[in-house]
């Protein structure tokens, strides 16, 4: 069966919001699904996904504010925080008083961010390439992780971002280009390096604004803090591996549960879509760890 995706623009909160959506939206179903992207893609990554999720009831990808469609903030952001106000603006508007939540990487960052202002919001969180960075190893990867990509006139950003995204699927950090920093043995196609740098640019000389956020939040302190039903996915073949153990070795507290997700892809997300079905099917008893 052949699942609708449909898009949409909406002004909330003096932002102009763009978004995907499928699935039921009629009364007494699931509560809704949101689907929080990294930087600097869009809620575009997610379509393939959607589809294996929309039977479950209505799922939203939001292009968050400066990603994809969705306009920056008004004001540089200096903490992930500065994301939750205008998030709850619009999801209070388009998705209902209640959701489900999941964000990957600097999505997942935004969800916690977003969880621990509007608690009484999230029915569920799910988290996605969630970590713990040690203040030190933070700060030299975010020292060279952000290139000036404003545009120069020999067209030399083009090549510079082409070289950041191609890395990124190989290297963690990507600027750190040696097997000691592998992370996948296989390059990347040629069109799934262009569809990386096609996001990066729109995303304009202010790709890295969020992103920066992400990285200075990814702390266990801030998954400890949260108060809501939540569950962190260690996927086997993440990147940030070794810093979500490091976030899993902290004393989380009892609302905060794991998710062991398989490494290939295809189990990967099969694994994470019948944990949601799950946490839809029954939000206020569905156990956190698997």
């Amino acid at each position: 069966m052949t699942v609708a995706i449909e898009r949409h623009v909406r002004r909330v909160g003096g932002l102009r919001w763009h978004w995907r959506e499928a699935g039921d939206s009629g009364e007494g179903t699931a509560p809704p699904l949101v689907l929080l992207h990294p930087s600097p893609r869009s809620g575009a990554m997610y379509e393939g996904w959607m589809a294996a999720l929309a039977p479950q009831g209505r799922v939203l990808a939001i292009d968050t504010p400066g990603y994809g469609g969705s306009d920056a903030l008004p004001s540089p952001p200096s903490t992930m925080a500065d994301y939750a106000a205008p998030l709850h603006a619009l999801l209070q508007a388009v998705a209902g008083p209640r959701c489900v939540v999941y964000g990957s990487a600097t999505g997942a960052q935004l969800a916690i961010a977003y969880a621990k202002l509007h608690p009484q919001a999230v029915v569920h969180l799910v988290l996605d390439n969630a970590a713990h960075f040690d203040d030190p190893e933070r700060e030299a990867i975010v020292a060279r992780y952000f290139p000036d990509l404003s545009p120069r006139d020999d067209g030399s950003h083009l090549l510079d971002a082409w070289r950041m995204v191609a890395r990124m699927a190989e290297y963690f950090p990507w600027f750190m280009a040696d097997e000691a920093h592998r992370i996948s043995p296989r390059r990347p196609a040629a069109a799934e390096v262009h569809a990386g740098v096609q996001e990066l640019l729109a995303a304009g000389p202010n790709w890295a604004q969020a992103y920066r956020c992400a990285f200075e939040h990814e702390r266990a302190a801030n998954v400890m803090a949260l108060k809501v039903p939540t569950t962190v996915c260690r996927w086997a073949a993440s990147i940030l591996l070794p810093q979500i153990d490091r976030l899993l070795a902290h004393a989380l507290p009892a609302n905060v549960g794991v998710l062991n997700v398989p490494a290939a892809m295809l189990e990967r997300f099969a694994t994470m879509t019948a944990h949601l079905a799950a946490l839809r099917a029954a939000p206020t008893t569905a156990s956190t760890t698997a």
